[in-house]
Formats: structure tokens, sequence, C-alpha cells
């Protein structure tokens, strides 16, 4: 594109905010006055100005790809963390990515896309609801720490609530269920509408928190979960008894180590 046409488009991106064309200032900009005219040459001109500023606009856009401010996090080498304007946290899983607009996060929205699996922390703000959107479903929220998960090769959206409330729903459904704290749903592909399930484990969000809790929990239940999260496989000498406690998820050694000396039992680990 040659310089001055570049330059022109410079002018014309400074008075395009948001959508809207600042067209008052566009005019005292090109006419040098805030006189008023004759009402039907002034409307003219002022459409005249405006229509050819919205046609560079377009071709603005379409030849150079102009995105706004468009921040993009993806999580090549491994867990990311990474927040947003509002201090909301985004934990993301290796391979995932979300991006927003952060010229308009927070001002008039704070609509985030996501692919893969992300843990988030949303700062809570009742005027601008916090909305995450991935290719199958939609999350909807006022404050809370969620997980979303999505699984393009079955077409399943999965989501976990660690605290607060979330509306789940379709990405094209008006309908969606509300899950409140430790409660988890799932979207299938073809339905409408998500359903509630159960999650599996107590600690579903544990590799972006770092830590297992649990309250009462069947030793069964702990070296089920401890077995998966650490790709090996764990037994207890005593199935019945049960744990209560709080565990950094950093080694699993340290956490074999406690588990026997509380409980007195024996942990066997077979890779």
């Amino acid at each position: 594109m040659e310089y001055k046409e570049e330059k022109k488009l410079q002018f014309v991106l400074e008075y395009y905010k948001h959508g809207k064309l600042d067209s008052a200032k566009a005019f005292k900009k090109i006419t040098g006055s805030n006189h008023q005219y004759n009402a039907n040459k002034s409307i003219i001109s002022i459409l005249s100005i405006a229509a050819t500023l919205l046609i560079c606009i377009v071709s603005y856009v379409l030849i150079k790809g102009y995105d706004g401010s468009i921040v993009t996090i993806t999580a090549n080498e491994g867990i990311t963390k990474h927040y947003m304007p509002d201090s909301t946290l985004a934990i993301l899983s290796k391979g995932s990515s979300v991006n927003y607009d952060a010229d308009i996060y927070g001002k008039w929205h704070r609509n985030v896309n996501m692919s893969g699996k992300v843990y988030f922390s949303v700062q809570r703000n009742d005027k601008i609801p916090f909305t995450v959107t991935g290719k199958f479903a939609q999350i909807n929220v006022l404050g809370t720490e969620f997980e979303m998960e999505e699984i393009q090769q079955d077409s399943i959206t999965n989501v976990y609530v660690k605290s607060g409330k979330v509306v789940f729903k379709g990405k094209n459904t008006e309908n969606g269920i509300i899950l409140t704290k430790g409660m988890s749903g799932t979207l299938k592909e073809g339905n409408e509408t998500p359903e509630i399930s159960k999650s599996i484990f107590s600690n579903p969000s544990a590799w972006a928190t770092g830590k297992f809790i649990y309250k009462n929990a069947p030793m069964d239940a702990v070296m089920k979960e401890l077995s998966l999260f650490y790709k090996t496989h764990l037994y207890s000498s005593d199935h019945y008894k049960t744990l209560t406690g709080e565990f950094k998820t950093d080694n699993l050694d340290d956490i074999i180590t406690i588990i026997e000396r509380t409980l007195d039992i024996e942990i066997t680990k077979k890779d």
C-alpha cells in the first residue's frame, strides 16, 4: 500500500472507534471549521464524508486484516497462567488457548473465547457478566471459579464449578442449566441443553489449583484419583478408612507418606 494511502487510512481509524464513526470530529478535521453551513449542504457533506470514510475502513480491514487489539494466549509448553485486565485469572492446560479484545474487555462486556481445557477464577462484577465461549458451548457468570473443557474429537463440553454459580448452555441456544459449587455438567453433540453430571473425583481441577482437598473421602476413591493424576497405580492396605485433609500436588511421595502416617495404613505404588 502506498504511503499516502496508508496515511489516509490512519486518519480514518483515528475517528473510527469501536464500530462508531465520529463524523463531527472527522468533518472538523477536514474542513477546519465548527461553523454551521446551510442545513442541506452540511448534511450532504457529512454524509458524503462518512460514506467515503466507511469505504476506506472496509477496504483497510479487507486489505490489512485489522483485528483491533485481540490478545491470544496459547499454552504451547505446559500449564500457563494469564491475568486479564480485570484480574480474572485463566489457567490453561497444555495445548489450550484463550483470546479476547483488550480494548473493550471490561468496558462493555467481558467476552472470552477458548479452546481446550481452561480453569477460570473470575473477578466479580455485577454490572458486566463474564462470558466464555467455546466451539460448542457457552458459560455466563458474575464471579466464580470453574473449569471448562472441550473435547473436540468427541464434540463434548464438560464444566465443573469449584465455587459460585454459572449458566451453562449450548453456543447457539437460549436454554441452559444452572450449576453451583461442586456441580458438573456435560453437553454432548446433538443435544441443545447440557445435562447435570457427576464428577468422578473430588478434585477435577487439581491440575490448575495445585491442591487436593478431601473431606471424609473413601480411600479407594483417593487412590483412584491420585493414580490417574500421577499416571501410576496406588493401592491402600485399608479400603474402609476415610481421608480428610489438604495436600499440594508437588510431590506424590510426600502425599503418600503423610497419608500412611496419619491413617496408619500402607500404600503400595506400582508403575
